[in-house]
């Protein structure tokens, strides 16, 4: 069919992504629980503090798609009216436990809470959900299928990431890939037209929205792009609608994860979190 030519396609020239290994731990239901460990940084903006530091920066690798591609279909999203904002972790999964002993799960509410605040300022018509206003044990599963069930028009789970390595700094962000179709082939299930159309269209306006967290970013913190890239995390592979999963600093970096605490960082992090949104609602072409 043409729509899926044109969608693969597009898909093909948006995900030139570096590779990732993820590191998944089981959760008490079996499912994926987001990585916490990231082996060796790389960026394509380093801080001045970190100039002299060693990173070697991964290959790029494209697509078989992209050989094939011969045009590309840019697709926009369709006007908010249901935001879901995730605070990854909570009750006695803590997440990342980083410098000082500060701990993930209290941050990415905090977080959470001040963007629905500001995002409710900024877009009075678009109704903003929170999969937890509280510190309580929440499934993956249960995360996503409150966006699912409402229908939202964008799923943002938030989180901080943690590395053995001590010069691991910045931020990146995880869209879908084809993560999702692995996984409903591998449940045994028939993947029809529709759904494909539908999930498909979903992944690549997750893979915009981590675009434009990335731009923003980069633009109100001076830290590392660690770039945008497929994620094969629960969050992710069982969302049916535009979902990302947002690594916002790392805990375990002496000078970021003390920064995370102060008032000042966590403004600047709902700052661009919330032109991020902006841009990702726009007509921009990333």
């Amino acid at each position: 069919m043409m729509w899926q030519s044109r969608i693969w396609a597009a898909a093909g020239v948006l995900a030139l992504m570096m590779p990732v290994s993820v590191q998944a731990n089981p959760s008490s239901l079996g499912l994926r629980a987001e990585s916490q460990q990231v082996a060796t940084p790389s960026a394509s903006k380093r801080p001045e503090f970190l100039q002299n530091a060693s990173v070697q920066k991964p290959p790029l690798v494209a697509l078989d798609a992209l050989k094939e591609a011969a045009e590309t279909t840019v697709i926009f999203p369709k006007p908010l009216k249901r935001i879901v904002i995730d605070p990854g972790h909570g009750g006695t999964n803590e997440g990342a436990i980083g410098v000082a002993g500060i701990h993930e799960k209290h941050l990415t509410l905090q977080v959470a809470l001040i963007l629905a605040d500001r995002l409710r300022a900024r877009m009075p018509d678009v109704e903003i959900i929170l999969t937890r206003q509280r510190d309580v044990n929440m499934s993956l599963a249960e995360r996503i299928e409150v966006a699912n069930r409402a229908e939202a028009d964008l799923f943002l789970s938030l989180h901080f990431n943690s590395s053995m390595n001590p010069e691991a700094i910045g931020f990146e962000s995880f869209w879908a890939g084809d993560f999702w179709e692995k996984d409903l082939v591998k449940a045994g299930v028939v993947i029809d037209d529709e759904t494909r159309q539908k999930r498909t269209e979903a992944a690549l306006l997750g893979q915009r929205m981590a675009t434009s967290f990335n731009h923003a970013m980069g633009r109100h913190i001076e830290t590392m792009d660690r770039g945008v890239k497929p994620g094969d995390y629960t969050v992710l592979t069982r969302a049916e609608v535009p979902a990302v999963v947002l690594e916002m600093a790392f805990l375990s970096h002496a000078k970021e994860g003390i920064d995370t605490v102060t008032q000042e960082y966590r403004l600047k992090l709902v700052n661009a979190l919330v032109d991020a949104v902006v841009g990702y609602t726009s007509k921009r072409i990333f």
